[in-house]
């Protein structure tokens, strides 16, 4: 039995009459073609927000009811309000401020490392440096 060079594809199909561009469009690595923007219409983004106002996620017969209404994939539908929600959460954080982000950062490692450390009782342990 004949064994294949390692990492050359092309050697497998020498004699046969598939291109290396054939190979690169349809071959095992090929990648899939880019998905196109939706550009969605005013009154399709005015019934999108009207439904992210009363629930924020979307699932099974009410995301394909509503994606069959506005002339939409299912997919669309999700994609849509996975960005709205991420969007949401943004302008949440910005409008608490800088002061309450920086709370925010890292201080549920904080909270975690404080559980773990815990002594028996009850009390926090203390690791100033005195260096």
């Amino acid at each position: 039995m004949r064994s294949a060079p390692v990492g050359n594809i092309s050697d497998d199909f020498v004699g046969s009459e598939v291109s290396q561009e054939s190979l690169l469009l349809h071959g095992p690595f090929a990648r899939k073609p880019k998905r196109i923007r939706t550009a969605f219409s005013p009154s399709q983004l005015l019934r999108l927000e009207r439904a992210f106002e009363k629930n924020h996620y979307v699932v099974g017969a009410e995301r394909k009811q509503l994606a069959s209404s506005l002339s939409l994939s299912e997919t669309q539908v999700k994609v849509w309000f996975q960005n709205r929600r991420t969007k949401y959460k943004r302008q949440k954080l910005e409008e608490e401020g800088p002061e309450s982000d920086q709370k925010k950062k890292g201080s549920h490692h904080i909270n975690r490392w404080r559980i773990a450390t815990k002594q028996s009782s009850g009390e926090d342990i203390d690791v100033t440096s005195n260096d």
